[in-house]
């Protein structure tokens, strides 16, 4: 058996690495050159040069496993998407050879798809994370949140379907490339205004109607011009939480599980208790590293 291999985490703006010895992570590191910023370098040479960094021989490794964007039509080498309904053991047997620079083992892992045309969408990396998260919990909704957050119904190991939300691209839009950010001061944190926002977006029946009182309640006084990012954060993740409740049909008996790390999850957190929504939570990382080692000892027999 093979005790040792790496872990990747390549996604758009940055690169992480852990080390894997007997199941867990003893080393680990990050790189700034997620796919997206590259900087003409080869994908062998950036790895490599992480590798150097942790000071781990390249001979003392000979199993390396790639999640997320690397598989991208723009990344490494385009990996196959898997079309729901997937079960996520396949997950294992469809890995996207790669050539590291030294003689080892690696493979991209494949992304998940809604083929379509109707509710067309995909994911890449969150597959590896329901995986992981799927050790522990019996859970049948997800909730990965992110930049495009993700909401994916899982039924005995099977990924049944899923919606890909750009709540937080459109929090970036709106705030620093429309009107309803335009001559804001710079930001200052206030629970009380993302809480609103969030009851606001639960309660809305139009959120492009709501998204434009943003602006008229800070010009009329309503809300202070320093509060405004988290109004807007808590209105669209509230209405995020509003549509997808509906299209998930999600109940109170519904299991549900909340996967992240850091201030955006912390925020999905506060927004589900204010939706009446009961959740379990699981730290990301732990995730996708339980994913990965999943997806090993399925193919170290």
């Amino acid at each position: 058996m093979v005790s040792r291999y790496l872990a990747a985490d390549w996604g758009s703006t940055n690169l992480r690495l852990w080390l894997v010895e007997d199941g867990i992570a003893v080393k680990n590191a990050a790189s700034p050159f997620g796919i997206t910023r590259m900087q003409n370098q080869s994908f062998p040479a950036v790895l490599q040069g992480l590798l150097q960094q942790m000071q781990i021989a390249q001979a003392d490794v000979s199993r390396v496993y790639i999640a997320g964007m690397a598989g991208s039509n723009v990344g490494w080498q385009q990996a196959n998407y898997l079309p729901c309904p997937v079960a996520l053991n396949a997950l294992g047997t469809s890995l996207t050879r790669v050539d590291p620079g030294w003689p080892a083992q690696a493979g991209i892992i494949p992304g998940v798809c809604v083929p379509g045309p109707d509710g067309a969408d995909v994911m890449r990396g969150e597959e590896t994370q329901l995986l992981g998260a799927l050790q522990d919990t019996a859970s049948a909704l997800f909730i990965l949140p992110g930049t495009h957050s993700k909401w994916a119904r899982v039924h005995h190991d099977v990924i049944h379907s899923f919606t890909t939300v750009m709540t937080g691209e459109l929090f970036d839009v709106l705030r620093h490339h429309s009107l309803l950010g335009r001559g804001l001061p710079a930001a200052a944190p206030h629970p009380e205004s993302f809480d609103c926002g969030v009851m606001a977006g639960l309660a809305a029946s139009d959120t492009m109607t709501e998204l434009f009182s943003v602006r008229a309640r800070y010009i009329l006084g309503h809300l202070p011009a320093q509060q405004v990012d988290d109004y807007l954060s808590g209105l669209l993740i509230g209405s995020e939480m509003r549509d997808m409740r509906q299209r998930f049909e999600v109940s109170a008996d519904t299991p549900v599980t909340l996967v992240g790390s850091g201030s955006l999850f912390t925020r999905y957190d506060r927004a589900l208790h204010l939706a009446g929504i009961a959740f379990t939570t699981q730290d990301a990382d732990t995730a996708i590293l339980n994913g990965i080692r999943k997806i090993h000892d399925s193919l170290d027999t």
